[in-house]
């Protein structure tokens, strides 16, 4: 193979595509289809300069072919490693053993980490690892904002920041209820106190701008009265409930101007995921514990982690273009019902919708600020087997984290790459009786927190959920995006215990039995080679 690669960005000549543009072009895409490892069934990761694409999204072959004619090439993409180039330490091409490896169908079925030790044994890196690099446009955003509201609120000012100035000054608006022609008064004395060269804010509106940037977006989304829909993305512009045809605002009268304003009967809150994802590795507290799962060390028998779970091993041997990349944040998904104002008498249920970092150790994905509010669903009234409902939201962001990624800067590693995820469904039903206890009613019977089960590829595998509490985790998980579920058999059947035990035996001889051919795969393989 050619090493020198200048064509890539002489796409033109003369007005018309370069004949040895599209020469090369299609070198490059029988390079990428030999390399079964990087592709997605039979697409291939598009390597045009196009933002949604730069070898973020799997295209077919013919797409990719038009997108990079049209578009050319990513800038700088000499080195073909998101297809499945490696180098050795002298820069060189080293493609003969992913070669050899494709031949004898190794990538297709074997397990991310046996791939990385046949690397290994021939003295190529594991994993390919790029020099440090420089933060995405959006990383680079969040720091310089950062960067600019941390500045001194004058020169040699050492107690206060203006950005420790304003949250203060916006945390005190808060509690007293401060109007916003009192906050601009408040703001215009103080700025007469301080010396001339200060840098507080002038005004509300100033203000609020500076911390909106540094925040994280929320979306106020309509709904209906009886919980039939929501008012989002195709439905966003209707006027009425397309099942009960109850209407969507209420005619109210503006107190200060006297005018009639339309308002929504309900409405529900969404966190948008992605944003609060990203820094989680945009931050040096916390984008070296985003790699625990995969580096911590292993003891046999124990399961100190859910990454120590025959389920997580088994998607990531299922799916190992998501495994082969650690940094992919796996998420648990779990929900509870609450009464706000309980101890005033009114039945008013509202639930919230959360989510964790199963990447995280256990002593942080379980801490509250590692718990991430995603969506509120307010009463008065239980929404029940509706709850889907309002998830729709969060289901599509993540379908679209799973099939597109989202390019996310890790400042511990100073790179950018493509981040994705996996998210364990929940199903949960709760006993109004049990709500605060160890006990959850489940479709068979109650069970108890010891008595959880994750069900991965139609088995039982037991374990200890880490969730929301002890009322919260008491649930029924199914890991990936294929499985199915399973009701739970009553705790009070006599048959309870012999059912669980069979159902983990045959699934523990499924994967004993993958593990062996893997083994045997691997052998056969280096006795060819």
């Amino acid at each position: 193979m050619s090493t020198n690669r200048q064509w890539m960005y002489n796409r033109l000549k003369d007005g018309l595509l370069n004949i040895e543009f599209l020469n090369g072009l299609e070198e490059f895409i029988q390079f990428a289809l030999t390399h079964p490892e990087r592709m997605d069934g039979m697409n291939i990761r598009c390597p045009c300069s196009m933002r949604r694409c730069s070898n973020r999204k799997f295209l077919s072959v013919d797409d990719v072919r038009y997108h990079v004619m049209k578009n050319g090439f990513v800038p700088n993409y000499y080195r073909w490693t998101s297809h499945g180039e490696c180098w050795d330490d002298q820069g060189n091409t080293s493609v003969q053993l992913s070669d050899t490896i494709m031949e004898n169908n190794f990538r297709s079925e074997a397990n991310g980490r046996y791939h990385e030790m046949v690397l290994e044994g021939f003295g190529l890196p594991p994993q390919i690892e790029s020099m440090e690099e420089a933060p995405n446009a959006e990383a680079q955003k969040l720091y310089e904002m950062l960067q600019a509201a941390n500045e001194e609120l004058w020169p040699g000012c050492n107690k206060h920041t203006k950005l420790s100035t304003v949250a203060r000054l916006m945390n005190m608006k808060l509690e007293h209820h401060f109007s916003v022609k009192c906050f601009d008064q408040i703001i215009e004395f103080v700025k007469e106190v301080l010396p001339e060269d200060n840098v507080l804010p002038d005004n509300f509106y100033k203000t609020k701008k500076l911390i909106e940037g540094l925040g994280l977006p929320v979306e106020k989304i309509d709904c209906c009265r009886n919980n039939c829909m929501i008012y989002w993305s195709g439905d966003g512009e209707l006027q009425e409930c397309k099942f009960c045809q109850l209407p969507r605002y209420k005619r109210t009268v503006n107190s200060l101007t006297k005018q009639v304003v339309q308002k929504p009967y309900k409405k529900m809150y969404y966190f948008p995921l992605t944003p609060r994802l990203q820094r989680l590795y945009a931050s040096d507290a916390t984008a070296p514990h985003m790699r625990w799962h995969a580096e911590h060390e292993y003891e046999e028998g124990v399961m100190h982690h859910p990454s120590d779970s025959p389920a997580w091993k088994h998607f990531n041997a299922c799916y190992p273009l998501f495994g082969l990349e650690i940094r992919n944040v796996m998420l648990g998904l779990s929900t509870d019902g609450f009464q706000p104002f309980g101890q005033s008498g009114q039945q008013y249920s509202s639930w919230p919708i959360i989510l964790t970092p199963y990447n995280l150790p256990p002593w942080l994905c379980m801490k509250s600020e590692y718990m991430f509010l995603t969506v509120i669903v307010s009463g008065p009234n239980n929404p029940k087997f509706k709850i889907d409902i309002f998830l729709q939201p969060l289901i599509e962001e993540l379908k679209q984290l799973w099939n597109m990624g989202v390019e996310t800067y890790d400042v511990d590693k100073k790179q950018n790459f493509l981040m994705r995820e996996n998210y364990l469904k929940l199903k949960e039903q709760h006993s109004s009786q049990y709500v605060g206890s160890d006990h959850v009613e489940g479709d068979g019977g109650t069970i108890n927190e010891d008595q959880l089960f994750i069900t991965a590829a139609g088995g039982w595998q037991g374990s200890r959920v880490y969730g929301l509490g002890s009322a919260a985790s008491s649930a029924f998980f199914q890991i990936g995006t294929g499985g199915t579920s399973t009701n739970v058999p009553s705790s009070q059947s006599p048959e309870w215990k012999k059912e669980i035990e069979a159902k983990f035996k045959e699934k523990y001889n499924s994967l004993q039995k993958l593990v062996e051919d893997q083994n045997q795969m691997i052998a056969q393989m280096l006795d060819e080679l």
